[in-house]
């Protein structure tokens, strides 16, 4: 571990409506996010998992996002829990764009910062795609590993732990490599007083999109909430025994027995 340098790592977030005070429309069904937004949840470990390697291998923390002039609030509290300086590339609408120009918009971002290592969330709470980080790596030309729950990185690179669905995968990857984290992960820092202060005097960098912003590949449609519906055959005003028989002669005709 001694042999194992300063590290420069990149940590892609993302500003979300707050998935706690959504609303639905009873009426409609349609979803009304909420007004206030925050750093989605996934990279909120994602920040937590960079600070932590920072304080390990010394190095700088950078925190990237895309997204309109209320985008600087999650950078700032990237800052606030200890990341070095942020990046924020101004887009004015994230939905006019698909996850592949997201992403090349983001790589344009962090390639010039030879980042030893990119954290980003396993996925985000809005759209919840989970394709951007994997974008991201392949753009770089990067290893990527996803669903993380614990990182040790070592002369030879890194031993990564994954969560899968029946039971933990370990993974050896060299450097650089683009990690996707999961809420096993190290719970995140909540920002002190002192990171809020230091966060004010930290640079966060606005730069313009270089790659478009713009794609025929997709069309969005507002999410909804589908109308429930219910189907079946209600046996009543017959004696238990007939019920039964009832019962099971429709088992028997939805070969369910």
């Amino acid at each position: 571990m001694a042999d194992v340098g300063p590290l420069t790592t990149a940590v892609l977030i993302k500003q979300v409506p707050d998935m706690n005070a959504v609303r639905i429309d009873q009426a409609t069904g349609r979803i009304i996010p909420s007004a206030q937004l925050v750093m989605s949840s996934y990279d909120e470990y994602a920040v937590e998992a960079a600070l932590r390697t920072k304080e390990t291998f010394g190095g700088e923390v950078i925190a990237v996002t895309a997204g309109p002039a209320s985008a600087r609030d999650v950078i700032t509290r990237a800052l606030a829990m200890g990341a070095d300086r942020g990046i924020h590339v101004e887009i004015s609408d994230l939905t006019a764009t698909d996850t592949l120009g997201l992403a090349s918009i983001l790589v344009d971002a962090i390639r010039p910062l030879a980042c030893d290592l990119v954290i980003a969330g396993q996925t985000s709470d809005d759209l919840e795609t989970g394709q951007v980080g994997a974008q991201v790596a392949q753009l770089l030309d990067l290893p990527v590993i996803s669903n993380v729950v614990d990182i040790r990185i070592d002369e030879d690179g890194m031993l990564v732990r994954r969560d899968m669905e029946d039971g933990y995968q370990t993974v050896r990857s060299p450097l650089p490599a683009v990690l996707l984290s999961s809420t096993g992960l190290d719970q995140p820092r909540l920002p002190s007083l002192k990171g809020i202060m230091a966060a004010k005097k930290k640079s966060i960098e606005t730069i313009a999109a270089q790659a478009s912003t713009s794609s025929d590949r997709i069309a969005w449609d507002p999410p909804y909430v589908p109308a429930k519906t219910a189907s079946g055959t209600i046996v009543q005003d017959l004696p238990a025994a007939e019920a039964a028989k009832e019962l099971v002669r429709w088992l028997r005709d939805q070969k369910l027995i």
